[in-house]
C-alpha cells in the first residue's frame, strides 16, 4: 500500500512530528507496509497494518498493552512504542487500514545471522520470556487447527493457475500427513505471550550488539517452547535445512537464562513441523504481499520439512 505525500504530511501533523523532510518505503515484510519518516524531530516509522476489523483491533490493543508493560518494567531492549496523535489516539485509519507510528529504533536486521548474532538472539528471547511472564491478560482461543483444515479444504477446490499454486498442490499430501501427525500436540507448560516471529529479521543490531526487537504483530498466548521452536527454525539453518549444531548452540545460550524441561525439548521438532504446515497453508491461501515470491517460500518449507522427516532429527 502506497501513501501519497499528502497522506504522509497529514500523518506527521496528526502525530505532531514536525515538518516532513523525507519519507521512504521500507522493503520486506510479508503482511504490513512501513515507511521511514524523517522530520525536524527525528526519524519515525509509519506502520500500516491489516484491514480494520475487530480481530485486528483487538490484536493491536494487546500489542500496545505489552509494549507499555515492557517499558514500565525497564525491558533492556528497545521496542516499538506507539505514539499518540494530537487527539490522544494511538491508531488512525487510512484507506480502510490501521496506521500507527513509533520512534525509529537504530540498527539493522540480518537475513543470515552470524554465530554471535544467533547467540544474542537466543539470549534476547530468554530475557523477553523472563519479563513477559508477569504480563496478565485473558488467554486467547487457539484456532490454528481449524484455520489449517479450512485452508487445506480451499486448496483441494483450487484450480491451479500460477506456478506457485501448481507447486503447492503437488506437495499438499506431504503437508496434510505432517499436519495429521502433529496437530494433536498437547502442551500447556510455561504459557506466556509469545512473540511468534522472533528471528534475526525482527531484531536490530547496532555496532555488533542486539539493540531492539520489532514486529510483535503475531503476539498471542502459548507455551514458550513455540517461540523457541520458531526462532530455531528461522535462524538455525544451513542451505535451507535445519542445522542441529547451530540449534544446540541456540538452546545452550537460551538455557543460560531459562532452563527448558526434557519434554519441552522433545516438542521442538514436532512444533517446527506443525508451524511449517501453518505457514505453507497461509502462503497459498492468505499471502497477498510479495505474491511473486510465493513459490520460493513454499520450496523452502518443502526442503525443510523433507529434511527433518528423512533424517529423523530430534533433541
Amino acid at each position: 500500500m502506497k501513501l501519497s505525500k499528502k497522506e504522509i504530511s497529514s500523518i506527521a501533523e496528526l502525530f505532531t512530528l514536525g515538518k516532513v523532510n523525507n519519507s521512504v518505503a521500507i522493503n520486506g515484510g510479508l503482511v504490513n507496509y512501513n515507511y521511514i519518516l524523517q522530520t525536524l524531530k527525528g526519524k519515525f516509522i509509519i506502520r500500516i497494518v491489516g484491514k480494520n476489523d475487530k480481530n485486528k483491533l483487538s490484536q493491536l490493543k494487546l500489542q500496545f498493552k505489552v509494549a507499555d508493560y515492557l517499558e514500565q518494567k525497564s525491558f533492556p531492549y528497545e521496542i516499538p512504542i506507539p505514539l499518540k496523535t494530537n487527539r490522544n489516539q494511538q491508531l488512525i485509519t487510512i484507506k480502510g487500514r490501521y496506521v500507527w507510528v513509533y520512534k525509529m529504533i537504530n540498527g539493522k536486521n540480518s537475513m543470515r545471522p552470524s554465530s554471535s548474532q544467533m547467540c544474542q538472539l537466543a539470549e534476547a528471547l530468554a530475557i523477553y520470556h523472563k519479563y513477559i511472564k508477569g504480563f496478565k491478560a485473558p488467554k486467547q482461543k487457539d484456532d490454528s487447527n481449524k484455520r489449517i483444515i479450512t485452508g487445506f479444504s480451499k486448496m483441494h477446490k483450487m484450480i491451479a493457475k500460477t506456478e506457485a499454486e501448481k507447486f503447492a498442490l503437488k506437495h499438499i499430501e506431504q503437508f496434510e500427513n505432517i499436519f495429521n501427525e502433529t496437530s494433536k500436540i498437547k502442551c500447556s507448560m510455561n504459557e506466556l505471550f509469545i512473540h511468534s516471529d522472533f528471528d534475526s529479521t525482527n531484531v536490530l543490531f547496532d555496532k555488533g550488539k542486539l539493540k531492539g526487537i520489532i514486529d510483535f504483530d503475531e503476539l498471542h498466548s502459548a507455551p514458550r517452547i513455540y517461540d523457541v521452536s520458531i526462532s530455531i527454525r528461522d535462524s538455525c539453518y544451513t542451505k535451507g535445512k535445519l542445522d542441529m549444531e547451530k540449534a544446540k548452540i541456540f538452546l545452550k545460550e537460551y538455557e543460560k537464562i531459562s532452563k527448558l524441561s526434557k519434554k519441552e525439548k522433545r516438542m521442538i521438532i514436532p512444533i517446527i513441523l506443525y508451524e511449517s504446515v501453518d505457514y505453507y497453508v497461509w502462503i497459498v491461501i492468505d499471502m497477498q504481499k510479495e505474491a511473486d515470491n510465493k513459490k520460493k517460500y513454499l520450496k523452502e518449507m518443502v526442503v525443510l520439512t523433507k529434511d527433518i522427516i528423512e533424517t529423523g532429527k530430534k533433541f
